[in-house]
């Protein structure tokens, strides 16, 4: 595309701009003296308000922002991941992590002492 005819359909477009401003741009109404907004009230002498101090908010407890800790992602079957989320419904104390953790600790110490 030459510049002229980018410059061209630039321009052209800005005069479709200016006119869509004006036609959606309510007239302007001067308001006579007896009309005018009162005036402003005078500042009170009230006492600035003070900033009211949040609660300090407990440490966020949990595995994901515990700095010992990293996710670690894996593929299973779906079909897997349900049966073993049902199982440990029944299982007070124990969710998907801390079994993860405790099969992968048995793995390792099992792998250590066969070698």
């Amino acid at each position: 595309m030459s510049n002229d005819k980018a410059q061209g359909m630039f321009a052209k477009l800005a005069q479709q701009q200016a006119k869509t401003i004006r036609e959606e741009t309510p007239p302007v109404v001067e308001a006579s003296p007896s009309e005018a907004a009162p005036p402003p009230a005078p500042p009170s002498e009230a006492k600035p308000k003070r900033a009211v101090p949040k609660p300090k908010q407990e440490p966020v407890k949990g595995k994901r922002h515990h700095p010992d800790y990293c996710q670690a992602n894996c593929y299973v079957p779906k079909a897997l991941r349900r049966e073993v989320e049902r199982e440990l419904l029944d299982m007070d104390g124990m969710d998907y992590s801390s079994l993860i953790e405790s099969l992968l600790e048995k793995w390792l110490k099992s792998r250590r002492s066969s070698g």
